[in-house]
């Protein structure tokens, strides 16, 4: 004790004073920690507010920039110099989004929640929300005051009625054309095997679960007698006798050996009403030994085939599918031409831009977010983007908003530091009065 002026040097001195003390330690020691770790978020926030704030001079300027084109004195020249500077701006942007870290963490490229522990304890946490902030979720992609604005991927979630023609699309080594009239989709190498997509709820999608690329295409056939091989089927059936059943892929098959064949038997089952039946090789009124196995159905039931398993589904040819909505996205290969109500649309390649022939898709954002696409001559008018001052608003809005919730919580990180300050101060009192001799 005369050494150390502590009264507690080991267990033996105070068992229960010890314990205390310890605890008290611990929590003196990661409250100090966690204050730390409060400062670290007071910095990510204001390295982001930072980054924002030149966002917001850089919109204010694209603001200004509207602002003088919209002005009938400019001429082509002029509207040119602003658009290019504009473009320059909206891109500085983008690059600031893209490239604005903290500790190796992009904080503007993508939206994400970063837990900040400012507590000795689990879930003592205070979450930083972070947003993708770029010229894309600014809603001023294709943003133009010199002109036609060009429909890009982004403004393709449009309102289409009478709807004809097809895509192309390349998944892999294989390449599909989708008949967006039907539903249907076909091979282009007139392969046997089809394709089809759903068109749920008015909405065209196309998915390829082989792949797990951009386009999904659920490569599926159709089941008819004596056409599919369903060997994994068969290798899920181990044996069986009257009445036995098994289970494949979620589904219950029921094994039937009075077929009147000597060596064959049957295994069936019902799938959204549908009869399933597979003629199996080998089945007995003992154990089965499966060599093969054949799958047929009475209708308009399809096996999917994923990485070389069987699994079943009742997707039909969406015949009857009316498309009310028709999303673009970047996973467009190939030639796209659409049919809406007789004028017909292109998309190139990267599905970046979509033009009718001899004209230009303008694209007119609505009150509601919805997109409508309006024919216009290029020629005859010069139509640039629609209302740019309220686009802009909008942008420096969301802006606002952002800048706002950092700003809070740099606040709410200054109120947490000082209360873990206090709690540190009282617990190194308490600690002291129970171990200083």
């Amino acid at each position: 004790r005369l050494s150390s002026g502590l009264r507690i040097n080991s267990a033996k001195d105070d068992a229960a004073g010890q314990a205390i003390a310890n605890r008290f330690t611990s929590n003196i020691k990661g409250l100090t920690q966690a204050s730390r770790n409060a400062n670290d978020g007071i910095s990510i926030a204001q390295t982001t507010e930072g980054a924002l704030n030149e966002i917001n001079n850089n919109l204010q300027r694209v603001r200004e920039l509207s602002v003088q084109a919209t002005n009938g004195t400019n001429s082509d020249s002029d509207l040119k110099s602003i658009q290019d500077e504009i473009q320059q701006r909206l891109e500085e942007i983008d690059r600031v989004s893209n490239q604005t870290q903290f500790n190796g963490v992009k904080v503007l490229s993508q939206d994400n929640q970063m837990k900040i522990q400012v507590g000795a304890n689990d879930g003592e946490t205070i979450t930083i929300d972070l947003q993708k902030i770029d010229v894309k979720s600014l809603g001023l992609d294709g943003f133009n005051v010199n002109g036609p604005k060009e429909a890009t991927v982004g403004d393709l979630k449009s309102s289409f009625k009478n709807v004809t023609g097809y895509d192309t699309y390349a998944a892999g080594a294989d390449k599909y054309r989708v008949d967006i009239n039907s539903g249907a989709v076909v091979t282009d190498d007139a392969a046997p095997d089809k394709v089809y997509v759903n068109a749920a709820n008015g909405q065209l999608t196309t998915d390829d679960a082989e792949n797990n690329t951009a386009v999904n295409l659920f490569k599926t056939t159709k089941s008819t007698a004596g056409t599919d091989e369903a060997k994994a089927i068969a290798g899920a059936i181990k044996g069986g006798k009257e009445g036995d059943t098994f289970d494949y892929k979620g589904v219950t098959f029921t094994i039937d050996t009075k077929t009147g064949n000597d060596g064959n038997g049957k295994v069936s089952t019902t799938i959204n009403g549908e009869k399933v039946t597979l003629t199996v090789a080998d089945i007995t009124g003992g154990a089965a030994n499966v060599d093969a196995a054949t799958l047929q159905s009475s209708k308009n039931v399809y096996t999917s085939v994923v990485n070389g398993q069987f699994t079943f589904d009742d997707k039909t040819k969406n015949e009857s599918a009316k498309l009310s909505d028709l999303e673009a996205n970047n996973a467009v290969k190939g030639e796209s031409k659409i049919t809406v109500n007789g004028a017909e649309y292109t998309a190139n390649a990267t599905g970046d831009k979509v033009t009718l022939a001899g004209k230009t898709m303008f694209i007119d954002k609505t009150a509601s977010g919805v997109s409508t696409l309006i024919n216009e001559d290029a020629a005859a008018a010069k139509k640039s983007t629609a209302n740019p001052l309220a686009s802009i608003d909008s942008a420096l809005s969301k802006v606002d908003a952002v800048r706002s919730s950092l700003g809070a919580i740099q606040n709410r990180f200054d109120s947490a530091i000082t209360n873990l300050g206090n709690t540190v101060t009282n617990l190194n009192s308490a600690r002291s009065r129970i171990e200083d001799a």
